[in-house]
């Protein structure tokens, strides 16, 4: 398999870069804690591709991505906590989700149209190979990792559009051991937009 066919060092970063988003999106689609803890190394691991291979936008995400782990870390930490004390029995309803409030998508949408046409044309000015895509998934992912660090169910659904995103920019660049990473990333994104509509419990 060509994807498989490793030649120099960035083919394995690839490769460990996609076996920690897949870690990240079973821990994501659990809801655990240590998903933020597999995506900072993972984030990290895509800084490193998106230098070497001049996707400006990747690179740049992947820095928010990182730190905004942190943050992630932080609110679920407190939130499951909330959830132990507030409802002790609730095992078989462990998923925290915060109601979405209409002033965050108001926000999100503007933050969308606002962000993706200026990073189109920043990204476009820095010669990035998938300008379009590239401004697109970013802020999209920008939004959706938002929405998830307050608990959005509602971010699986940006993940759906995003993910289809990224598996044609990675698969354009022939970079297929990413392509790859989104297409389990879309898979697991439906799955876990079912799996926390079962097991939720809504704390405000």
């Amino acid at each position: 398999m060509e994807f498989l066919a490793f030649s120099d060092i960035w083919d394995w970063i690839e490769f460990a870069a996609m076996v920690l988003g897949i870690l990240y999106v079973v821990k994501e689609v659990q809801q655990r804690v240590s998903m933020w803890y597999f995506n900072i190394f993972c984030a990290s691991a895509y800084v490193a591709i998106g230098i070497h291979q001049h996707l400006w936008g990747s690179m740049t995400l992947n820095i928010y991505y990182v730190l905004i782990s942190f943050l992630g870390i932080y609110r679920l930490t407190r939130d499951k906590a909330k959830l132990s004390e507030e409802t002790p029995d609730a095992a078989n309803h462990d998923i925290v989700v915060r109601r979405m409030p209409s002033r965050t998508l108001l926000v999100s949408a503007l933050v969308f149209l606002a962000g993706a046409s200026a990073l189109f044309f920043v990204l476009r000015a820095l010669d990035d190979p998938q300008p379009n895509l590239d401004a697109v998934t970013m802020t999209l992912s920008f939004i959706g990792t938002y929405w998830l660090t307050n608990s959005h169910i509602e971010q699986w659904l940006l993940w759906m559009v995003a993910d289809v995103l990224q598996i044609t920019m990675f698969a354009l660049q022939g970079m297929y051991a990413p392509a790859f990473m989104f297409v389990v990333y879309l898979a697991a994104s439906i799955y876990g937009y079912f799996h926390w509509r079962r097991h939720m419990t809504v704390i405000e």
